[in-house]
């Protein structure tokens, strides 16, 4: 292992001393020493050996490094001219390659500042096919202003290869005039020599060539379809097509089955669950009388609401109870008997009044039988009505069966109310 080419790490005794040199470093940069002496070895001679042989690993770190750095620089093949303080350089590499490596060859100039100079294009190569892969800005350098520019040449045949002589020009900026003279002063740099190997061996001859390694199969022909398998393919298509469809209408309608609206509940069946759950409830028992008194005249008028298409949740009670008395056949009850009740009701609401347990019973139960009662009265008339019709002639499906024409006229009559 190469101490210019790795991680090199030399140990000189457990705790006592230690140097690494970290990859890439040249002539001794990034070389890290670090020495401990133990307590009881501080001073005296014996505190020298390991100064002594860190300095010797040193030195040996150190010299490798710049035979590697040697060893780089010895595979390109330079030139350098310069006259005054101009300086150019053209590097080529590596040195020896083979047929169809490619080759770099650098292009350097080093001028100050007040200097123009323009590097050679890929037309100064001749015959050789260089094409350039890098132009760097001018950048400054040690004795002025750098100029770089980087081409590749790809050698076709084996045996010497020569990189033709180049030729840069320069000027001297002036403040003369505004515009810049036309470059009259040129720096030549000598032809470089490198060396193309063949690929061919000893072995390899003209009459004797080697066997071809690997298995070379011919290109796969473009696919043509037949019209059989065309056809195929559009049936599958085609089936593939309607199960697809079938599919998605069956889950269309499976989603609007679960997404159906529930059916309509009869006013008077959802007035009774709402008076049972308000009877449950422990209002009356904690006081909040008024609370039990506002839900329970809520249920009254959106029973009467959604039965008899009567807007009573909108109107106050003596509003309703003058509609009631100006148009007697629009509820089928008793309209003084009603008038009490939402009375009663309004003055627990608005007075603060705080009735009894008693009362609060009293008044759930007139609101049961007012549900009852009205109820059994559209019943009753829905089923003289349907009676009438079988008689004339009007109703024949329903003739014969009491309860299937009440039943029925119930049920249409809710409809068109909840509608």
């Amino acid at each position: 292992m190469s101490m210019g080419q790795g991680l090199a790490k030399a140990a000189v005794q457990p705790g006592v001393v230690h140097a690494v040199l970290e990859p890439g470093s040249r002539c001794g940069t990034h070389a890290q020493t670090s020495m401990c002496v133990p307590p009881g070895r501080r001073g005296g001679s014996r505190g020298l050996a390991p100064v002594a042989r860190l300095t010797v690993l040193v030195l040996l770190i150190l010299v490798g490094g710049c035979r590697d750095e040697q060893t780089e620089k010895t595979d390109l093949v330079s030139d350098t001219a310069a006259r005054g303080p101009i300086r150019f350089t053209v590097q080529a590499g590596p040195r020896d390659v083979t047929v169809g490596d490619p080759i770099t060859v650098d292009l350097i100039a080093e001028a100050p500042g007040d200097y123009e100079v323009q590097l050679p294009a890929a037309e100064a190569f001749g015959e050789l096919a260089a094409r350039e892969i890098e132009t760097l800005e001018p950048r400054p350098g040690a004795s002025g202003v750098v100029w770089r520019r980087s081409f590749e040449v790809e050698p076709l045949v084996s045996g010497p290869l020569e990189i033709p002589p180049l030729t840069v020009t320069y000027t001297r900026q002036t403040g003369a005039s505004e515009t810049q003279p036309a470059p009259t002063n040129e720096l030549e740099t000598q032809a470089l020599e490198l060396e193309v190997r063949s690929v061919l061996t000893e072995a390899d001859g003209p009459t004797q060539p080697r066997d071809i390694t690997g298995t070379l199969l011919p290109p796969k022909p473009p696919l043509e379809l037949s019209r059989e398998v065309l056809q195929r393919w559009a049936v599958w298509i085609g089936i593939t097509a309607i199960v697809l469809a079938l599919v998605a209408y069956a889950g269309y309608r499976t989603w609007r089955w679960y997404r159906r609206p529930p059916p309509p509940i009869l006013p008077e069946l959802w007035a009774l669950q709402a008076l049972a759950e308000l009877r449950g409830s422990d209002w009356v028992e904690n006081g909040r009388f008024r609370e039990y008194y506002y839900r329970l005249t809520e249920i009254v008028r959106g029973y009467i609401e959604r039965k008899f298409s009567l807007a009573a949740p909108e109107m106050t009670t003596e509003e309703f109870l003058t509609m009631l008395a100006r148009d007697r056949q629009a509820l089928p009850y008793d309209a003084e008997r009603l008038g009490r009740f939402l009375e009663a009701c309004d003055i627990v609401k608005y007075a603060a009044f705080r009735p009894r347990r008693e009362d609060a019973e009293e008044a759930t139960s007139t609101a049961l039988a007012f549900v009852h009662a009205t109820a059994a009265a559209v019943a009753t008339a829905d089923a003289a009505r349907a009676a009438s019709r079988s008689e004339s002639g009007g109703d024949s499906t329903a003739s014969g069966h009491p309860r299937r024409r009440q039943s029925y006229a119930a049920t249409s009559d809710s409809g068109g109310s909840a509608a």
